[in-house]
Parts: structure tokens; sequence; C-alpha cells
């Protein structure tokens, strides 16, 4: 099952998970390191985040939240103040296919806009949220949950 890994360092990795649940389940447990949590903001992805990782203070996920907040719409950090803890598994919401071609764009895109963006140094959070929105090629187009 293809889905999708973001880190806090903001980079997107293509995984294979695998198709039986509880060994799916297992996997992403490991690539937390603890507990995963599901997270909906499309209605075609579930966003899993480590279930306490806002309490052991992990590193908050810019590119996942930024990807969070083009699917659903709006701004989910309560003004910048919350961010997805640490690292990010992203599978389809079924559980059982392969996350969409279209999703898997989305997060590569905001990935190589932020990373553009961030490397002329620090931006505020709204000029990020532009930067997630302008690298969606459908920016138009809202298919979230």
């Amino acid at each position: 099952m293809l889905a999708l890994q973001i880190h806090p360092d903001g980079s997107v990795e293509t995984i294979a998970l695998p198709n039986d649940h509880a060994t799916r389940n297992r996997s992403i447990t490991t690539r937390l390191s603890g507990t995963p949590e599901p997270a909906y903001y499309h209605r075609r992805a579930v966003m899993h985040v480590h279930d306490d990782g806002q309490r052991e203070r992990f590193s908050g996920n810019l590119v996942a939240t930024a990807l969070a907040c083009l699917w659903r719409g709006l701004d989910i950090t309560y003004g910048a103040s919350y961010f997805l803890p640490g690292r990010v598994v992203i599978t389809s919401s079924d559980g059982t296919s392969d996350l969409g071609e279209d999703l898997v764009h989305d997060a590569l895109a905001v990935e190589a806009a932020l990373r553009l963006l961030l490397s002329q140094g620090p931006a505020p959070w709204g000029e990020v949220l532009r930067a997630a929105h302008g690298a969606r090629p459908s920016s138009g187009r809202r298919d979230s949950a």
C-alpha cells in the first residue's frame, strides 16, 4: 500500500506499508515512535500523528501542517500556535488502497514550495500558507472533508 511519511525537517518520503491491517498498524506505530492517532483533513486521506507528540514536545511538522491546512481549506493552527507534531504518515482513508496520485502530488508540491520559501530565511505563517496554497495546481478546487 503506497503511503507518505512527512518528516519534521520537511522532507516527504514515499513508503510502502503492508496490506495486512495489524502489520500495517505496527509499521505506522514504529514509524511514528508511538501510538498513532488519526487526523482527518481530506476525505480521501488519513494523517497518522503521534498521539502524545505535543506533550512529548516533538518538533512541529511545518509541511504536514501546511498540507493539512491546504486540504481542509482553513488554518488549523489556532493562530500559528499548534502544529502537527513529529513524523506524520499519510494513508488512504479506506486503509486498503494506495494514496491517490493527486494527494501525493499535493504533498510533494507543498514540500518543494516551502523548501524554496524557507531557503530565503524564516517566513511568517501566513506566507507559508500562501506558498502551500499556490503550490497546488488545482488551487481553486477544494476536495476535502
